[in-house]
């Protein structure tokens, strides 16, 4: 079944939600090697962060907490998109 609308309508998809931090802080990192993927669980965030994943995983190999600190520099200092 298709229903016309008498003009176009915006849906929201997904609520987008904005929080400013100046720290963040680590309460977890959980590598999923079946799944080629490294999560963070970031105490100020709530959601999991992806930290690697895919490609990026196997490029990091064995990834030390110094690679933790970049990869959380590189995506929360870098500018907003």
């Amino acid at each position: 079944m298709e229903i016309n609308l008498n003009s176009p309508h915006e849906v929201v998809l997904m609520e987008r939600r904005t929080k400013t931090i100046e720290k963040v802080t680590v309460r977890s990192i959980v590598d999923f090697p079946s799944q080629k993927r490294v999560v963070a669980q970031i105490k100020e965030i709530g959601d999991p962060v992806v930290l690697w994943d895919g490609d990026a995983y196997d490029a990091i190999g064995q990834w030390t907490d110094t690679d933790v600190q970049n990869r959380l520099n590189e995506i929360y200092n870098s500018p907003a998109q």
